[in-house]
């Protein structure tokens, strides 16, 4: 949608909260990433970034699985905040299917690679997502963040689709 933003908070967990998990009190944070926002889409200032990395592109490897992203990344690793959904043959993941943590192997300047040999051995990489919990990250301890170590990378999910071919997701 154009001309809207918002702030991507899953990084600011609060279990103490009075208020619920869903309504951290480290509003400081949230109010600079929606200034940020502000500043790019509501008043259009140049050169100012409002949004965490997100992937352009997911590539299946031999027993790994490479994802590009829009922009230069800070990784931390991480075994459990990506997971991959394993499948029969070329079935697509559902409601049922299993979910397992995809350990972060290796990372570049735009790019995250994940382990993807945690499949059985008679199944195949059908899915992969990111941050897909109710609370997938410490304060401010998520894997994947934008180079300058402000901006979380939202939450995706990716499903492979039969028309693209084998090879990405």
């Amino acid at each position: 949608m154009q001309n809207t933003f918002m702030a991507v908070a899953l990084d600011l967990p609060d279990e103490t909260s009075p208020y619920g998990t869903i309504h951290p009190r480290d509003k400081q944070d949230v109010a600079y990433r929606l200034t940020l926002g502000a500043r790019a889409v509501a008043y259009g200032e140049v050169g100012v970034s409002f949004q965490g990395p997100f992937p352009t592109q997911i590539t299946l490897l031999s027993k790994m699985i490479n994802v590009t992203y829009d922009q230069k990344v800070r990784v931390t690793p991480s075994k459990d905040v990506f997971e991959i959904c394993c499948t029969e043959g070329h079935a697509p993941c559902g409601p049922e299917s299993a979910w397992v943590s995809s350990p972060i192997m290796q990372q570049g300047p735009t790019t995250v690679l994940l382990t993807s040999d945690v499949c059985p051995p008679a199944e195949e990489v059908s899915g992969l997502r990111y941050a897909w919990r109710d609370w997938p990250c410490d304060f401010k301890a998520c894997p994947v963040y934008s180079a300058s170590g402000v901006l979380p990378a939202p939450p995706f999910i990716a499903k492979r689709s039969q028309s693209v071919g084998k090879q990405e997701v």
